[in-house]
């Protein structure tokens, strides 16, 4: 009896034992699940981290290239014109295998533009502008998946620049920064070429207009001064025939006329010259007490026949040799002297030349009219004068004073007035001069001196016009001399092939062959009379 119930008892410990194993077998199978479970979501996680590790490290790799990019093609579109060749090593550098797809940059066909067309990486795609460009900077088209850059010049759409982008997220809003970065660096630097160009256009222009300036002042030049001084010359030939008293009158007013219109015609072609910026002034030295000698010889005349006293006093401190542009000093005295002699009725005109604090004083004092202090203001201006009505005593342009003051400043001098109505004025030019030394070397030349007589000499005519060949020819004429006429230089020069001559007179502006060019030949070749 207690055997049967110590094996039931073994039995029952038997049982609960199975139990338990059976139970411990269970919790470890899903111990073992779960460790399984753990472990596998370890590894898919790790996976993802080294994906995520690997992409990261892509990203930071693209945005290191990019920014390296940025600063190698900033620098290089500042010191290289824009060429095909480097917008398609842009556009292949920028794409990546990852989140730039491919990018396509177009520019649309502009004068100012060395180049135009469509520059894309990879394989050709449609890029089909949207219309939402056309009002914004930039446009992301999510449904292609493609950023848009408007590529502008003053507000002007000259192309575009867009890329295919494959990304979400904070990563999608980083490369559409990069991609605009890149436009923006495109449109600053097309706008600087089209600005360089357009500044070469202007200057290219107005070196044309200059040119065509200078080209027009030389022609109307030659083309105003050669009628005149054909008609000039044929009146002085005329006053020395037989002419009775009514022909003088007439020819008296012709050669005023004449004179008149040949002071405008100088006074219109000077101040243009000036008002072009094309007067350059040719410094040299020369003699002061010389221009005093001259500047008395011209005006002596006009002022006795108006019965005025008139002299040209100079300083005994005055440098005897100066450097300056000779010429255009004397223009300035003698628009002044010519001046005050015109507006003196009475009285006296006196011109005196100084030396000042190292400038040259030349002063012009009359006894005339007088200019009212209002309208002295008139004076410098061009094509203006006191009286501008068609009753006024005095003819002129109006531009003689422009010019002096004009000439003055550009020697970096000043003209003054003083004047009181009725009484007279006081016009004074104030030049700052450089002191010459020494004597000025006349240079020794090469031609061969004329012992000749006048009337044996041989002359050759180099004159295009007909008219002025005849008078020179007269002229000549009475001096006894019988000139050979050349119609232009390449005529001259065949003639002077075969035949030497004393003396040569040689237009300038002729057809065929001008006058500069003719000179030069013939300096080249030796040829060494006057």
């Amino acid at each position: 009896m207690n055997e049967q119930r110590h094996i039931e008892l073994l039995l029952k410990k038997l049982d609960r034992e199975k139990s338990a194993r059976k139970a411990a077998e269970k919790l470890l199978e899903e111990k073992s699940l779960d460790l399984y479970n753990a472990n596998q979501l370890l590894q898919h996680s790790a996976e993802k981290l080294k994906e995520q590790a690997e992409l990261d490290s892509e990203r930071l790799a693209y945005q290191t290239k990019i920014e390296t990019m940025l600063l190698s093609y900033g620098q290089r579109f500042l010191s290289q014109s824009l060429t095909p060749r480097l917008l398609n090593q842009l556009a292949n550098e920028l794409v990546d295998s990852h989140s730039v797809r491919a990018v396509c940059m177009h520019i649309n066909p502009l004068s100012t533009m060395d180049f135009n067309g469509e520059f894309f990486s990879g394989r050709r795609q449609q890029w089909v502008v949207p219309e939402a460009l056309q009002s914004t900077s930039s446009y992301w088209d999510e449904t292609e998946g493609i950023y848009w850059v408007a590529l502008t010049y003053h507000n002007e759409i000259v192309g575009f620049f867009a890329a295919r982008i494959k990304a979400n997220g904070s990563w999608l809003a980083t490369i559409q920064k990069h991609i605009a970065l890149f436009g923006e660096m495109l449109r600053t630097t097309i706008g600087r070429h089209i600005t360089l160009a357009l500044a070469i256009q202007a200057r290219e222009r107005a070196e044309a207009s200059e040119q065509a300036t200078r080209d027009f002042l030389a022609m109307i030049n030659h083309e105003l001064r050669t009628p005149l001084n054909g008609l000039l010359g044929t009146a002085e030939l005329l006053g020395e025939s037989s002419l009775d008293t009514d022909q003088r009158k007439l020819l008296t007013t012709l050669n005023h006329s004449g004179e008149l219109l040949r002071a405008i015609i100088n006074d219109l072609l000077d101040y243009s010259k000036i008002n072009a910026g094309m007067l350059e002034l040719i410094n040299a030295p020369f003699n002061t007490y010389s221009i005093a000698e001259k500047l008395q010889a011209v005006f002596m005349h006009r002022a006795s026949e108006k019965q005025l006293d008139f002299k040209v006093t100079i300083n005994d401190n005055i440098p005897p040799y100066l450097i300056g542009d000779e010429d255009r000093i004397k223009q300035i005295f003698v628009n002044l002297i010519g001046n005050a002699i015109k507006f003196t009725q009475y009285g006296s005109v006196n011109a005196h030349i100084d030396w000042r604090d190292e400038q040259l004083v030349f002063s012009v004092k009359d006894t005339g009219c007088g200019i009212a202090i209002d309208q002295q203001c008139k004076l410098f201006k061009p094509f203006s004068q006191v009286d501008i009505s068609s009753k006024r005593n005095h003819e002129g342009t109006g531009l003689g004073l422009a010019i002096c003051r004009q000439l003055t400043l550009q020697m970096d001098g000043e003209i003054t007035l003083v004047s009181d109505l009725g009484k007279g004025s006081t016009f004074t030019a104030i030049l700052p001069l450089a002191i010459h030394d020494h004597q000025p070397i006349v240079e020794e030349t090469t031609a061969k001196p004329i012992s000749k007589p006048l009337d044996k000499l041989s002359i050759l005519v180099v004159e295009d016009l007909k008219t002025n060949q005849m008078i020179i020819k007269l002229m000549l004429n009475k001096m006894g001399i019988e000139p050979e006429i050349a119609d232009n230089g390449k005529i001259a020069l065949d003639t002077l092939e075969n035949t030497e001559f004393d003396l040569i007179l040689m237009d300038c502006r002729m057809p065929t062959m001008d006058g500069y060019t003719a000179t030069k030949t013939l300096r080249q070749q030796g040829y060494t009379n006057q």
